[in-house]
């Protein structure tokens, strides 16, 4: 029977799986999260020992003899600047991200399966930035917010020691999904020629998605290589983005909808997460360890987003009688990340349980110039982190200073083929598709958190 303690950290992962802060989906994430790993600049693959295991290597979860407890949260903020040249060609004034972050947080839970296996509970959250922008202002046709949605993993793992020199993992997973976004459309009707970007029909939108159940899983592997050496590596499925939501629409202000009403709210919403593949080799020269570890993330399977009302109509609009919405699709068409990975920690001075750690990263990233939009802000970037560990009797506290800087990214004007949406015009035929993206972005992420974890 399930013990009381383990009812009780069941029920408080629930929770937290319900309220997990926000976070949007190297792509549309960090190289790295949680913590004490972040402190590691991500490299915690190899040496992957604790609870954080579960997201970078689950055969680390082996490690984990006895029971284990782990709290953290660290507050993501993304700072965001865009300078846009509209579709005129004409530059507008820079609009800059508005949201202030929230914590992100982690939990999990281990206790011993066996005399040879540890088995894990955990729910976490990827860290990213989260983006919130004036309604009316020249980047409302690619995002004005998004600072209300979230994604959050509920994950229970295994890990088994086979001998005294390989560990291997497995996680099943479950990647809950409430996308809350607003966007501004175009509502301008076949039957009529607008011109381009005119306020009089923009129609603004707000999408809520929710998706309880989309399944994937890890597996992962270590191999000590002696007493000071251990090579690791793991890989993540990717998660396939399925749910339903609805569709608000604020109708646009021009006459031409006077009278006009909107019939039924429900709107479809898909996208792909991607696989991703880790591998790291730490070496532990006398009270330090150094890690060098790589990530890959396969973001060329997040080619598009589509949105597809189901049974939404304007009706009553004059001289035309009856819209019906029609699937959009946000291209996004993006390329593969590639991270590279160091990290050290250790005790500066001996017999004390004071653990310091650095860590430095560099990561390319996913959108080609063309598909850059505000929706989604990445580029190259490096990251650099600091983190300490302090050790209460069988209790650790932890603390995380990070920052990553991204490259400075234009599109030029006229290459942006990141379409502004019209619900009410085919837009895979449509000769006049105007375009959104083009102008100059930069970007930055400031990462603080804390963490406290616990083995009895």
């Amino acid at each position: 029977m399930m013990s009381k303690q383990w009812l009780r950290v069941s029920l408080t992962a629930a929770l937290v799986s319900a309220t997990a802060a926000e976070a949007v989906a190297g792509g549309m994430y960090l190289p790295t999260r949680g913590v004490r790993p972040t402190g590691r600049g991500g490299a915690f693959v190899a040496g992957a020992d604790d609870l954080s295991a579960t997201w970078f290597n689950p055969a680390g979860l082996a490690h984990l003899t006895g029971s284990a407890l782990l709290v953290d949260a660290a507050l993501v903020q993304q700072a965001i600047t865009y300078e846009r040249i509209d579709s005129g060609g004409n530059p507008q004034a820079p609009v800059d991200n508005q949201s202030p972050g929230l914590p992100i947080p982690s939990i999990g839970y281990a206790r011993p399966l066996g005399a040879k296996a540890t088995l894990a509970l955990g729910v976490w959250a990827p860290y990213a930035g989260l983006a919130r922008f004036e309604e009316n202002g020249p980047q409302r046709y690619s995002s004005i917010d998004l600072s209300h949605s979230l994604i959050a993993t509920v994950g229970v793992g295994v890990g088994v020691r086979l001998g005294d020199n390989i560990r291997l993992g497995v996680t099943l997973q479950d990647h809950v999904v409430a996308l809350e976004t607003m966007v501004m459309l175009s509502g301008c009707p076949s039957q009529t020629t607008c011109a381009p970007e005119d306020p009089d029909f923009d129609s603004l939108n707000r999408i809520d998605q929710n998706s309880y159940f989309n399944p994937s899983g890890s597996v992962g592997a270590q191999i000590d290589l002696g007493k000071k050496a251990t090579f690791g590596a793991s890989f993540q499925l990717p998660v396939w983005v399925r749910g339903k939501g609805k569709l608000n629409t604020r109708l646009p202000a021009s006459g031409f909808f006077d009278g006009a009403s909107v019939e039924g709210d429900r709107a479809d919403l898909a996208f792909d997460l991607p696989a991703s593949f880790r591998a790291g080799v730490e070496v532990r020269p006398g009270n330090w360890r150094v890690e060098l570890a790589t990530t890959v993330e396969l973001w060329s399977q997040h080619d598009r987003m589509t949105i597809e009302p189901r049974d939404v109509r304007l009706v009553d609009v004059p001289g035309v009688g009856t819209y019906e919405l029609g699937p959009m699709e946000v291209p996004r068409n993006f390329e593969n990340t590639y991270a590279a990975h160091l990290g050290v920690e250790g005790k500066p001075l001996a017999g004390k349980p004071l653990v310091v750690r650095l860590g430095y990263a560099f990561e390319t990233g996913a959108p080609p110039d063309e598909y850059l939009s505000v929706l989604t802000v990445d580029g190259q970037k490096h990251l650099a982190a600091l983190g300490a560990g302090y050790a209460f009797g069988s209790w650790t506290v932890d603390a995380l200073f990070a920052f990553a800087k991204m490259s400075d990214r234009t599109v030029a004007a006229g290459t942006g083929l990141a379409p502004q949406l019209n619900p009410i015009r085919d837009q895979s035929t449509d000769p006049l598709v105007v375009y959104v993206n083009d102008g100059d972005y930069t970007s930055s992420w400031l990462m603080i958190g804390a963490g406290t974890s616990r083995r009895f």
